[in-house]
């Protein structure tokens, strides 16, 4: 697939590099770094893509998609991991999630959340992170969805690690488990853990 990351950062690069080393096409797209080896402007990476990874903050992602245009975002698949908080890390949009004002403001796009609940570490590596863990999706398009698992076990998730907790509105439960990750990194003291789903079983063994 063509995709664009937006952003160049820890989260953008390592996705980036991970995806294209899965076989994909991948450009990253910059406002400040455009012109750079493989770093296009933001508009001219979204133009050619299938696919656009925010991986920018939270707060700055719809203010973002809306300088590269409606008209070029279409609909095109939006894959968005990313958390807003505000200066004092509280959280940026109580009541509310990114994922979904993407959708509300960009009605064509295709948004899908997820890797939002982890450090980057775990997102490309998840078995060699954290071999129990659980990555979740969130949107209201099946294709994308579809297309998004996909990307997931190119970044090594198994699929029984895979949970779609629905369409996008389900997102907010994801986005607002933040103050859960930062008490659990003050906890154990590092960032390289994740939340895992158990299922109960019944007598047969199989999962309820």
């Amino acid at each position: 697939m063509k995709i664009a990351v937006l952003g160049t950062g820890k989260v953008g690069t390592a996705l980036g590099t991970r995806l294209a080393a899965a076989g994909h096409q991948v450009v990253l797209g910059s406002r400040t770094r455009a012109g750079e080896p493989g770093i296009l402007s933001r508009r001219e990476a979204v133009a050619s893509a299938d696919v656009v990874i925010t991986a920018i903050p939270g707060t700055d992602v719809v203010s973002t998609l809306e300088d590269i245009g409606e008209d070029v975002l279409n609909a095109k698949i939006v894959l968005d991991p990313s958390a807003a908080f505000t200066p004092q890390m509280t959280m940026a949009y109580p009541g509310d999630s990114v994922g979904q004002q993407i959708q509300t403001r960009f009605p064509r796009a295709r948004v899908v959340k997820t890797l939002n609940t982890m450090n980057v570490t775990v997102m490309v590596d998840p078995l060699a992170s954290v071999p129990q863990a659980t990555v979740f999706v969130s949107g209201d398009d099946a294709q994308a969805k579809t297309a998004v698992t996909g990307l997931l076990a190119d970044l090594g998730w198994p699929h029984d690690s895979i949970l779609d907790l629905g369409g996008i509105d389900t997102a907010l439960a994801t986005e607002h488990a933040a103050p859960l990750f930062f008490a659990t990194v003050g906890a154990l003291g590092t960032a390289t853990f994740n939340i895992s789903i158990s299922r109960a079983h019944d007598p047969s063994g199989q999962p309820r």
